[in-house]
């Protein structure tokens, strides 16, 4: 059996290593950063040290011939934390998606699966908050409120480009919002106002729910939607009963099953945190 030849993006990060167990038996990898050791310094077996950013392109050209799909985790931290070095710094990421894209497009890639973030929609839960929304969908118009979310919004026009056909061919694009991977630690929200724990709660996804919903986004054979065009956003995120991101598109199009619910998951900690809370008040 043929496997599919993934190249990996950004196989240092924190994404990528939920990804990279189930991706090493289900793929023929490939996989880049700009470096070869996690954030602990702890080697990556396999990496290839490439920057996207300052190489050329005779020298990256080789990595996307050959490819059937590109999964883009990589992500440039800006230096600073004013508004002029986080916009300079998030600029640099949209400038590196653009070159995943193009490369793509040029190298013959059919699919590019691009990790992005549920901030690039991250306004709406004020709205949320106030009780005059209660769910947001991938097709709601992006309202990020970081240069960050920012970043990641401009990820998805520039995608529909490269997909539309405008550029020549078709590149197949999906863009994952992801929402919150990491095991909510209740004691970060024990004397904060309780909404921003639901919010923890709302946007969870388990490492089991991210590898099948980046799985199922690689393997998918037609993402065609109505129109004829492969583009799609989807949110990150498991069955959470407490879920403000609509993950319908992602069930219908890709099949995709969350198996795990943060109710369940951290039912000890809610009951704590907030239905004593309520019972106090």
């Amino acid at each position: 059996m043929n496997r599919l030849r993934v190249l990996l993006r950004g196989t240092t990060g924190y994404i990528a290593g939920q990804l990279l167990p189930e991706f090493r038996e289900r793929y023929a990898l490939r996989l880049v950063d700009v470096r070869d050791t996690d954030a602990s310094g702890n080697g990556v077996e396999g990496v290839e040290v490439f920057d996207l950013l300052s190489d050329d392109d005779s020298t990256l050209e080789p990595l996307f011939s050959g490819v059937d799909v590109v999964v883009h985790c990589g992500h440039f931290k800006p230096d600073g934390d004013d508004h002029r070095s986080q916009y300079e710094g998030e600029r640099r990421n949209v400038d590196m998606m653009q070159r995943v894209y193009q490369l793509a497009l040029e190298g013959g890639v059919r699919r590019v699966v691009a990790a992005s973030t549920n901030q690039a929609a991250k306004w709406y839960e004020q709205p949320d908050y106030a009780g005059l929304k209660d769910r947001v969908a991938p097709e709601d118009y992006p309202r990020p409120d970081s240069f960050y979310g920012w970043a990641k919004a401009a990820y998805e026009p520039l995608g529909f480009l490269y997909e539309c056909g405008s550029l020549g061919r078709k590149l197949e694009v999906v863009e994952i919002r992801i929402g919150v991977p990491r095991r909510s630690h209740a004691a970060r929200f024990e004397n904060g106002p309780p909404e921003r724990y639901v919010r923890e709660l709302a946007g969870y996804i388990s490492e089991r729910d991210m590898q099948q919903l980046f799985c199922k986004s690689v393997e998918t054979p037609d993402i065609e939607d109505e129109y004829g065009i492969p583009f799609h956003i989807f949110y990150g995120v498991s069955d959470n009963a407490r879920k403000f991101w609509s993950i319908t598109n992602a069930r219908k199009l890709i099949s995709y099953e969350p198996q795990d619910d943060s109710e369940v998951r951290f039912a000890n900690d809610i009951a704590r945190l907030l239905h004593t809370k309520e019972l106090d008040t």
